[in-house]
């Protein structure tokens, strides 16, 4: 048996014979102490022939892509379907406050509460219809009207589109030729007198709607109004309220506590390709293919952009972790940090922007793409990243 009086670590930087008899070139199949104690890792026993892919452990239940299908196995083995046809590439996840998981695969997105699956977002109406004239009783004027999709399972209500201004002489409104949508109906907006806001009109099941009521009827306003669909992305995480995803250099946030909305001036251009976003508490880390940045502050319009200059983060190993179980300094960090590899070195940022290389001048990695997370087994903090 190999036994070390006090093991340093693996070291990957220095040639061989420069190193002392505390570093190891490499180590398989082992876990390290919290007093530098080497053991053997812990076996593992099949639970599924079945390949699984894109694993995520979620509130209760585990989702992977079986095949080309996402699935939600249950404690119990009871599994579910979320998602027949995602196909082979990378899903990215996110957990929501509510235990619902958002999941990405960068052409389709969606929700799932573990038993079944919907769409992220609700689209917006593809057309107006056509509008014409009816009885009624509001104020002759220049009016709007706006539509919007509501899905029937959750109410959840997705953008509104906009008329032209139409003049209404005889007191009503009708509308014809409604795009209609499997699943949903269409709620309708009208405005004031002279187009100014947007309020419930009604409810329209099929193809037609007519408003043949008052101005003092148009009380509940629309909040999808001036709303986008929320963007299909890749790199996802949840962060005071907003959901925040990766569009390539550009990162997207959703309306506050509305993951399926957002608006068209919430996004930030990081200026390359962006392969990891991670919260703590002050701030947000962004890896991108340039640099960690740091993005400071508590509120979406006053995040503050902070190169950390640890260099390029590679895409898929950024992952939460308490900051007092990562190694600061001469002590341990506090509050919720990250980890991610920068730099071709395991970095930890804390929050304030501070960053520190958990492995410089020790071990460097060539790895472009992982699959990460942080664990803690047998009182040991872990992180684990497999090349992709």
């Amino acid at each position: 048996m190999l036994t070390f009086e006090s093991f340093t670590g693996i070291n990957n930087v220095l040639p061989e014979h420069r190193m002392s008899s505390k570093d190891l070139v490499q180590a398989l199949n082992v876990d390290i102490g919290l007093t530098g104690e080497i053991v053997r890792r812990g076996g593992y026993a099949e639970v599924s022939a079945l390949c699984h892919k894109n694993l995520h452990q979620a509130a209760g239940f585990l989702l992977a892509t079986c095949g080309s299908a996402l699935t939600a196995i249950h404690p119990g083995g009871a599994r579910h379907i979320i998602h027949p046809a995602m196909g082979p590439e990378r899903v990215w996840y996110c957990d929501l406050p509510d235990g619902r998981t958002t999941y990405t695969n960068g052409l389709i997105h969606g929700v799932t509460d573990g038993l079944t699956g919907v769409d992220r977002s609700v689209p917006a109406p593809a057309s107006l219809g056509a509008p014409d004239t009816a009885g009624g009783a509001l104020h002759p004027s220049q009016y709007r009207y706006h539509l919007t999709h509501v899905r029937l399972s959750d109410r959840l209500e997705g953008p509104a589109v906009s008329s032209e201004p139409l003049t209404i002489s005889q007191g009503g409104l009708r509308l014809d030729g409604l795009p209609e949508r499997e699943g949903h109906a269409i709620n309708v907006y009208l405005s004031g007198q002279d187009g100014e806001g947007a309020y419930l009109a009604g409810v329209a099941i099929g193809g037609s709607f007519e408003y043949a009521g008052n101005n003092a009827a148009l009380v509940l306003p629309c909040r999808t109004l001036g709303a986008q669909a929320f963007p299909v992305g890749t790199i996802t995480a949840f962060w005071r309220g907003r959901v925040l995803v990766a569009r390539g250099e550009v990162l997207w946030a959703s309306r506050p506590s509305a993951p399926h909305l957002a608006d068209w001036r919430d996004f930030k251009p990081l200026g390359a390709a962006i392969t990891a976003i991670q919260p703590v508490d002050d701030g947000v880390y962004v890896g991108t293919t340039q640099d960690l940045v740091f993005l400071a502050g508590t509120t979406w319009d006053a995040l503050a952009f902070v190169p950390t200059r640890r260099g390029p983060v590679v895409l898929g190993s950024g992952v939460a972790a308490p900051g007092d179980q990562i190694k600061l300094g001469d002590g341990s960090g506090a509050g919720t940090a990250m980890l991610c590899i920068a730099g071709g070195e395991i970095v930890a940022g804390f929050s304030g922007g501070q960053t520190t290389s958990l492995t410089g001048n020790r071990y460097r990695t060539s790895a472009t793409e992982v699959c990460a997370t942080f664990r803690e087994v047998g009182g040991i903090p872990q992180y684990l990243a497999v090349p992709q």
